[in-house]
């Protein structure tokens, strides 16, 4: 099984409350509720985490984070080198995190999730 459902899957059956979605472009996400940041300075906080499912997940992977968050953790904007937020293909409450991830070696929705915290323990 490859791609949303893949990832759709995974994360269900890891204890998340997750679900489809699709944005007015076409690409397809699979959105976390009720995350908790793990690490960080953002730790404890109950965000929502859109992550793009493309269709051969896990072969490869999006290459970025969105977030909604009441307050946003991350206004707009760029630090050189560490971070680059813009608007989201989710909607205008969500803030689109550009990161690409490192995947090569294993490619699981774990290692996905273990990368995702360390965006949030760089922030």
């Amino acid at each position: 099984m490859y791609g949303p459902d893949r990832l759709l899957r995974d994360l269900l059956e890891m204890g998340y409350e997750a679900e489809r979605v699709s944005s007015g472009g076409g690409n397809v996400y699979v959105v976390i509720r009720g995350f908790v940041v793990q690490v960080g300075r953002f730790a404890d906080r109950v965000i929502d985490l859109g992550l793009l499912a493309p269709q051969d997940y896990p072969r490869t992977v999006g290459s970025s984070i969105h977030v909604r968050a009441t307050p946003q953790l991350l206004e707009y904007g760029s630090v050189p080198n560490v971070r680059n937020i813009i608007q989201s293909g989710l909607g205008p409450e969500w803030r689109y995190w550009s990161h690409n991830f490192g995947w090569s070696g294993e490619r699981s929705t774990r290692r996905l999730l273990s990368q995702v915290n360390t965006i949030f323990a760089n922030a």
